[in-house]
This record gives structure tokens, C-alpha cells and sequence, in this order.
């Protein structure tokens, strides 16, 4: 039955994506997760939790706004619409500000989290039947404009940019290939990524407990302690090696054999470049490499852990030539800073006197340019004496002065020597070769790109991480964990629509505006959202009752629905 306040009104409500949204939460079972996990306080009253983080989602999702003062007014003109969705009762008061605020404090307990996080990956993995098999962890920063003094999680610390900023830290473990947050961790500012792996690889084991898993990460993850964590759990690992820190000779040692042998290295090719039959074109080649074997060994838990290690050594092509174009260039500028030291003598120009003064400026320019052992030098001081009469108290003598010439030479078989590394990395890894080939690691730890889809997303419309708003840390670290139940949600509208296409061996027109003919076989979340645009519920007070009518949809719609496991019911149950 309808209020009294809505006897004789006609109403019109914008439902665009909204029922679509709700879907895919219900199908995540974010809402039924968080009401088993959170107990909220026994003088709780209306709505659960899980309901309002739930709806809350919806409105962040929607409307590109995670404000929390925002919520109460979009709900109530809303309210028929959310109603017969969720099927409670709802009002817009059930959304005020302190209820919100309460919201995000529960989800910042780490206990309650953590919980959330394993239930819904378990969930997830069943759900949509995802392979478990590999997992990526990464670590980012944010930077706020929160005063560091008056805050625990935001710190001061060097940010991407090479700046010291006020900041927080992401840590997050994503599953392959679709890039979808299984474990996130908020962190201050100012802690040192390294020791944050391990915490967040022993997160991902309550979830996935079974071995044999692969744990793909950058050089940071390299830590030999790290490496042997993962080995005593009978699970691999895949790293680039910080060899320039911890082994610099490393590279150097490795390559020397195979000078004059470049024509016996492994070449690498993109997948779609290996044809059925017969050999790939070798210039369709995008790398080269070699594998080496080598011992490991390392206390872990008092226990020593001994195993097999495999360097995959790798020239990537275009590395190899951005880099070599690089050093020419670090070579030029350096020649000519170098040649500068010791200009001819004349007015304004500045000599250098002694062999300490010109020693420490070549190794300030070569340490600049990076341009160490590249160059010869030969500096020989030159003196020129002038007589001096006598004048005053002061004698008649000759006056001595003393300048530096500087000869620089490029030392070309050091530069072949660096033209020839360039372009070079080397990978770690303890999966044998017939699980994890040369070329299957080196295209794996190419995708790394998909683990930077949340914080992407984060930084982007829809979730709009920043700026923030919220000054409490617990409503911060809160809000930071709501957001990336809104990034799953992005992640597993990709993952879905994209292998439903690839079954159909078709692809996905009309969500490009502008451009209604152009298709894609991997359309992203977003795009399909945005699909869903001035689609309206219209109500009749007719009777006491509302007549209701709901905009019909598009075919496109109509397909966005059926990529996604959705049914046309949650929108045309509205008029219902």
C-alpha cells in the first residue's frame, strides 16, 4: 500500500544501472558474507549491515561518488526502485551519515576483514569456477592531504614520483587471469614494501590452501627469506631478481659464456605468432634468453629450506633498444659535461686548479649519467707564469698558476660490453620446466599489468578513491576496503563477459558512444554499465496501489544481461 504522502503523486525514478549492480552483488553474496561475519551492536536497529554496505555499493557504483552525505538523498528518490530489488523495506533515514560512518568502522577491524576476504574468495572461486592456480601480489601508494602528525595511516614516505608525500600504502594478491582482489591490506605511508609480501602471501593460503600455487611479484618479492617462505609451502615463485643490490655481479657472470654465441639464446614469441605448424618467423621474435640452474638455502622458522633454483636470463628486444638508445644519449651529455670541466682560459671561465677538485667533479658527472668506467681520461695541469713587480712592501716574484686540460676518450669496448647487457633481466623461479617454460614465465610475468586493473580502478571515475574526504583512519581504512569490494565487482564483469564472448566466438557492439558499430571481445565493466543509460521506472498511484511501467529494454541491453549471468527480470520485476 502506498503512504499518504504518495497518494496522488506521479512518481519517475532513475534506475539506469541500478538493477544491474544489485545483481551482480547478489550474485558475489557480498551482502549475505557481511551479515554472517559482522554482529553489529545489540541496540542495532532497520537494515543490516550487510544490507547497507550493499546498497551503499550500488550508489557508489552508479553515481561515482563515495561521499557519505550523498547516500540518504539517493536513496529516498530511489526508494520504490531499491525496494523491489532488495524486497526490505527501506528508508532513506536507514542511510544517515553516523549509520554509514558506523559501517565503514566495523569493516575496518582486521579480524572481521579478514574474515569478509576468505569467505568471499572461497565464494568467488566456486561461483565462477576460477582457476586458483596463480596469484599476484603488488603494493602501491596513495597520496593524501591529511596532516601525517595527527595520523596513524598516513605517513610521510617516498612515493612513486620519487617525492616524500603524505601517503598510504595498498597491498593486494590478485587471481590470475582476470586480476580480482583476494587479499587487500591498507597500510601507512611510510612502510618499506618488502616485508609486506609475506603477510599478504600467508593471507591468500587461508584462502587457497592447497600447494603447488604460482606467486608472480616484482623485485621486491625477491627477498631470498621471502623465496624461501613460499618454497617450505610447497608453492613457486616467479620474481625478477634485485640483482643490482644484492648480486651485482650477477648478470655479468651469467653473460660472459655466451658472448659470440647470441645465435644459440631461446627466442620468445607472443603466442599469436607461433603458427600451428611449422617454425615462427624469427623476427616476430620479441625476446631471447637462456636458463640456469643454481642452488638455494635459507632458515625459515628454524627449519633449513633447501631447493632448486632456475634463472631465466632475458633480453627483451624493445628493452634492449630503448636502453641502448638511452645510454647513447647518457653518453653525449656526458662527453660534453665531461669536455666542459676544463674550458680554454678566457673571461668567465671558471679553471679548475688542483687533481682532487677535477677527480671528485668526473665522478659527480659519471655518477649523474650513469656512465661509470665508459670513459678514459687524460688530465695533465698546465702552468703559466707571469713576473710581478715590486709594489709597496711586497717584493718583486713570479707568480705561478695552475690549470687542469682534461683529454676524454669513450672506452668502446666497455660501451659494447654495456650495449651488449642492456635490455637484460633476470628471473627467479623454483617451478620446474615442464610446469613453468622459459617463454610461459616471461609471458606471465608480462601480464603483471593485470594486477594494477584495482588501482587503476581506484584512481578512476567510478570508485574515485581520491580525493578523500574522511578523516579518521578507521573510517579511512574502512572506506579503502569498501572500494575494492566495488573493484571485484569491475574485475568479475570483465572476466564474465569476456569468456562468455569467447564461447559464442563473437563479440559485444553498442557500448561505445558515438560509435555504434564498433565491437569488442573484451568489454570492461564500465562500459557496459554505462550502456544502461536513462532507463526509468514510471509509478501511477492508481487505486491505492502504483501502476507502474519501466523503460524496455535495448537488444544491447538485453545482451549485457545475458554476458553477465544476469536476468531481464531485475528490471522488468520492477513493474511488476
Amino acid at each position: 500500500m502506498m503512504t499518504e504522502n504518495e497518494i496522488g503523486q506521479v512518481q519517475v525514478e532513475r534506475v539506469d544501472d541500478i538493477p544491474v549492480i544489485y545483481g551482480l552483488l547478489e550474485k558475489m553474496g557480498i551482502r549475505a558474507i557481511i551479515d554472517e561475519v559482522i554482529e553489529p551492536h545489540g541496540n542495532w536497529t532497520g537494515l543490516s549491515p550487510g544490507w547497507l554496505i550493499s546498497i551503499w555499493l550500488v550508489h557508489i557504483l552508479t553515481e561515482h561518488n563515495h561521499c557519505m552525505d550523498r547516500v540518504q538523498e539517493w536513496v529516498s528518490e530511489r526508494l520504490q526502485t531499491l525496494r523491489r530489488l532488495s524486497g526490505q523495506r527501506l528508508t532513506g533515514l536507514d542511510f544517515t551519515d553516523d549509520r554509514l560512518a558506523i559501517c565503514l568502522r566495523l569493516l575496518s577491524q582486521d579480524a572481521a576483514w579478514r574474515a569478509i576476504e576468505a569467505k568471499l574468495g572461497g565464494r568467488l572461486i566456486r561461483v565462477y569456477r576460477l582457476n586458483g592456480k596463480r596469484i599476484r601480489l603488488d603494493a602501491t601508494t596513495k597520496t593524501v592531504n591529511h596532516d601525517p602528525d595527527n595520523h596513524t595511516l598516513f605517513k610521510v614516505g617516498k612515493a612513486k614520483n620519487g617525492l616524500y608525500e603524505t601517503q598510504y600504502k595498498l597491498m593486494v594478491a590478485s587471481l590470475d587471469p582476470l586480476g580480482l582482489s583476494l587479499v587487500v591490506d591498507v597500510l601507512p605511508g611510510n612502510r618499506a614494501d618488502d616485508p609486506l609480501y609475506l603477510p599478504c602471501y600467508r593471507q591468500v593460503k587461508q584462502i587457497l590452501p592447497e600447494k603447488g600455487l604460482l606467486i608472480v611479484g616484482d623485485s621486491k618479492m625477491s627477498a631470498l627469506p621471502t623465496r624461501g617462505v613460499i618454497v617450505g609451502d610447497d608453492d613457486h615463485y616467479l620474481t625478477p631478481l634485485a640483482h643490482l643490490k644484492d648480486e651485482p655481479a650477477l648478470l655479468t657472470e651469467l653473460l660472459t659464456p655466451w658472448i659470440g654465441r647470441e645465435d644459440e639464446l631461446e627466442l620468445i614469441f607472443l603466442p599469436e605468432d607461433i603458427p600451428e605448424e611449422g617454425e615462427p618467423d624469427p623476427e616476430r621474435a620479441i625476446a631471447r634468453g637462456f636458463v640456469v640452474e643454481r642452488s638455494r638455502e635459507v632458515e625459515v622458522a628454524g627449519q633449513q629450506v633447501s631447493w632448486t633454483e632456475r634463472l631465466l636470463v632475458i633480453q627483451s628486444f624493445a628493452y634492449a633498444d630503448s636502453s641502448q638508445k638511452s645510454l647513447q644519449r647518457r653518453l653525449e651529455k656526458a662527453e660534453a659535461a665531461l669536455t666542459a670541466l676544463t674550458p680554454a682560459p678566457g673571461r668567465g671561465k671558471r679553471q679548475i686548479r688542483d687533481e682532487g677538485t677535477l677527480l671528485a667533479a668526473i665522478k659527480g658527472v659519471e655518477k649523474k649519467y650513469r656512465v661509470q668506467g665508459l670513459f678514459e681520461y687524460d688530465y695533465q695541469p698546465e702552468v703559466s707564469e707571469r713576473q710581478v713587480r715590486a709594489y709597496g712592501h711586497k717584493p718583486a716574484r713570479i707568480e705561478r698558476t695552475v690549470r687542469y686540460q682534461l683529454t676524454v676518450t669513450r672506452n668502446e669496448t666497455a660501451i659494447a660490453e654495456a650495449e651488449f647487457q642492456a635490455g637484460w633481466r633476470i628471473y627467479a623461479t623454483n617451478a620446474p620446466a615442464e610446469q613453468l617454460t622459459l617463454s610461459e614465465a616471461i609471458l606471465a610475468y608480462r601480464d603483471q599489468y593485470i594486477e594494477e586493473n584495482i588501482f587503476r580502478r581506484l584512481s578512476g571515475k567510478i570508485l574515485s578513491i581520491s580525493p578523500l574526504y574522511v578523516q579518521r583512519d578507521d573510517h579511512a581504512k574502512g572506506l579503502f576496503h569498501l572500494l575494492t569490494l566495488g573493484g571485484r565487482l569491475l574485475a568479475l564483469g570483465d572476466y564474465t563477459a569476456k569468456q562468455a564472448l569467447a564461447q559464442d566466438k563473437a563479440e559485444l557492439a553498442g557500448i561505445y558512444p558515438g560509435n555504434p558499430k564498433r565491437s569488442t571481445a573484451t568489454p570492461t565493466t564500465e562500459r557496459m554499465l554505462a550502456a544502461f543509460d536513462n532507463i526509468n521506472l514510471l509509478l501511477v498511484p492508481v487505486a491505492g496501489h502504483f501502476r507502474c511501467q519501466v523503460t524496455p529494454l535495448t537488444a544491447v541491453q538485453q545482451r549485457i544481461l545475458e554476458l553477465l549471468g544476469l536476468p531481464t527480470t531485475l528490471y522488468t520485476d520492477l513493474a511488476a
